[in-house]
């Protein structure tokens, strides 16, 4: 093989192992879990929290862990009745309609307890540290993943 082939494959896997290496100490490959814990130690360090705001972001943080898992651990029900639905020769609507308010019920009920926990926290926070994390979620906001597929790119270059 070329010097030149050898070199590329060399920095393909050191990038490869650096990429793997960064998203694994970020929290990306341990789950929501992870993510959520990553996200909330960042924003208690950005935001510089005092005692009391770190245990509402601690609950903040429980409370959305808490909900993600009751929506994983039913989601294998709901994926199964849906899968149910097409076994019988026609479609029943109203079942699959029943299923659908459901879901909807659940997820209003934990966006509920949420939204709560996160009023909680934001209700805590001084004015320059409000700023800080409306700056934060705008950044963020700029630079999602999907910015340009999500036909959202007008809206996020006028803002």
């Amino acid at each position: 093989m070329g010097k030149a082939l050898i070199i590329t494959l060399i920095v393909l896997v050191a990038l490869l192992i650096s990429g793997v290496a960064i998203a694994r100490y970020t929290g990306y490959c341990a789950g929501p879990d992870g993510r959520i814990s990553w996200m909330t130690n960042r924003l208690g360090n950005q935001l510089d929290l005092n005692d009391s705001q770190k245990h509402r972001l601690t609950q903040l943080k429980e409370q959305i862990v808490l909900s993600v898992n009751e929506l994983k651990r039913d989601r294998s029900t709901y994926v199964d009745q849906a899968i149910d639905l097409l076994e019988s020769p026609q479609f029943d609507r109203e079942r699959a309609h029943t299923l659908l308010m459901q879901k909807q019920a659940q997820l209003a009920s934990l966006s509920t307890d949420i939204i709560d926990a996160f009023a909680e926290f934001s209700d805590n926070l001084d004015q320059s540290q409000r700023d800080k994390l409306q700056s934060m979620i705008k950044h963020h906001r700029e630079h999602r993943h999907c910015r340009f597929a999500c036909g959202d790119s007008e809206q996020a270059t006028q803002e």
